[in-house]
């Protein structure tokens, strides 16, 4: 079953170079049962990242979190590990309604 994963965090090189990062790790992320659903910063604070993801599994949100070359690239990136925050969502939930709106 599908788990749904808001998480927080904060970055320190900018948004752009932490999405060139989630880029350049596309397959892995996806060979690991994760997509990103949404990433932005808040508007006031640039270095507060918002994320939602959809993990496969439980399994899959753990081998997230345990992948220490994973975790390496993303503190690279600028992402503050320790400061990260994934707060599993409930399985009652909708999306995209009532469209689906997205930017790039």
């Amino acid at each position: 079953m599908a788990v749904i994963v808001k998480g927080e965090i904060t970055i320190t090189k900018g948004f752009d170079h932490w999405k060139s990062m989630v880029f350049s790790q596309k397959e892995k992320m996806a060979g690991m049962g994760m997509q990103f659903l949404f990433a932005g910063t808040e508007k006031n604070d640039p270095t507060k990242l918002h994320t939602v993801i959809k993990f496969e599994s439980v399994e899959a949100m753990q081998a997230f979190g345990a992948d220490k070359e994973l975790t390496e690239t993303r503190r690279q990136a600028g992402a503050v590990i320790e400061s990260g925050v994934m707060t599993p969502i409930s399985d009652d939930f909708f999306t995209n309604y009532p469209d689906a709106f997205m930017q790039h």
